[in-house]
């Protein structure tokens, strides 16, 4: 299922009062304090709301005391782009710097003190989202309120992945014609945060999740084909592909890799780059953009898009929109 439609969220606040709000509006509602009293306070906070994501990236000016109560039905990570934070969770301490985040869970209070110029990423992701990509990757259910390690290295390489697309996500939620309006690249990024999650942080089923899964029937394979070429344009991901394919993402993977040498979502990308070709073609110059059609078949990145259209058919696709 698609996430539904990018809420985007961009706050400025010199008191606590209005900081506390905007925090509270699409994260948590939070106690703050200043660490000294005296000093002065500039909070930015620029993000997205995405399905079961809300993901953004904050700034504060002077050091705070920041307390929150069980979060109830989600997790919250918090890691550094500058300076540090204290962090106290479930009676464990966590030092946040950059290269290291915390993982605070739906139930135990959170209480954490920030440098001065504090920079951070944000991500709260619902509980039910984490149990249930828990339980697609591996295969059987898992407890209600799974306990995941409260420190995530994000110098791992799973935990480099997971900052790469949570920076993205940044990004675009401060661009100023966001892709992430387009269900097509926001579906898939949604899966991928989620997923990459639960790969980067530490937990009991971590090996599990390293193991491979190995698929020797074409059946699931064949299934998520005719899917892809039925209707290339519906927001697929890899969740999707293979609940229409009656297997798990990782099998289905297996499936791809062995039978036909790619992998689902880049034989969705040559399907839709075929689609996105055939547009071009047929497309008058003057009432689109290459842009356009990027963008409306999944391609979040124009330049890549036109790499990969010049490789396949051998010349950019601004010359296929002129000439047809």
């Amino acid at each position: 299922m698609a996430p539904g439609p990018a809420a985007f969220f961009s706050f400025r606040e010199h008191d606590l009062d209005g900081a506390k709000a905007a925090v509270g509006e699409d994260f948590f509602t939070t106690s703050m304090d200043l660490v000294d009293r005296g000093a002065s306070y500039d909070f930015r906070f620029d993000g997205v709301v995405l399905g079961a994501l809300a993901v953004g990236v904050a700034h504060v000016s002077s050091g705070l005391e920041i307390g929150m109560a069980d979060l109830e039905d989600c997790y919250y990570v918090n890691y550094a782009a500058s300076g540090a934070m204290h962090a106290r969770h479930r009676r464990r301490a966590v030092e946040v710097t950059p290269g290291y985040g915390a993982v605070y869970h739906p139930v135990g209070p959170v209480a954490m003190t920030t440098s001065d110029e504090y920079g951070s990423y944000a991500v709260r992701i619902d509980r039910g989202a984490v149990n249930a990509v828990l339980e697609e990757q591996l295969g059987h259910p898992v407890p209600p309120d799974p306990v995941l390690d409260p420190h995530i290295d994000l110098r791992s390489t799973p935990g480099r992945r997971w900052d790469r697309l949570v920076r993205l996500l940044c990004d675009e939620a401060r661009a100023t014609s966001s892709v992430l309006s387009h269900p097509t690249i926001a579906a898939p990024l949604h899966d991928a945060v989620v997923t990459g999650f639960v790969h980067a942080t530490e937990h009991r089923w971590r090996d599990a999740l390293g193991r491979p899964s190995r698929c020797w029937s074409r059946t699931p394979v064949r299934r998520a084909v005719e899917a892809i070429r039925s209707d290339p344009a519906q927001p697929f991901t890899p969740t999707t592909l293979a609940h229409l394919a009656g297997a798990s993402t990782r099998t289905l993977h297996d499936g791809f890799r062995r039978h036909l040498g790619t992998t689902p979502m880049a034989y969705l990308r040559l399907v839709r780059l075929e689609r996105a070709h055939a547009e071009l073609r047929a497309a008058n110059p003057r009432g689109t953009t290459v842009a356009a059609v990027a963008h409306r078949w999944g391609f979040s990145h124009v330049s890549r898009f036109s790499q990969a259209y010049r490789r396949t058919y051998g010349r950019p696709p601004g010359a296929t929109l002129r000439r047809g």
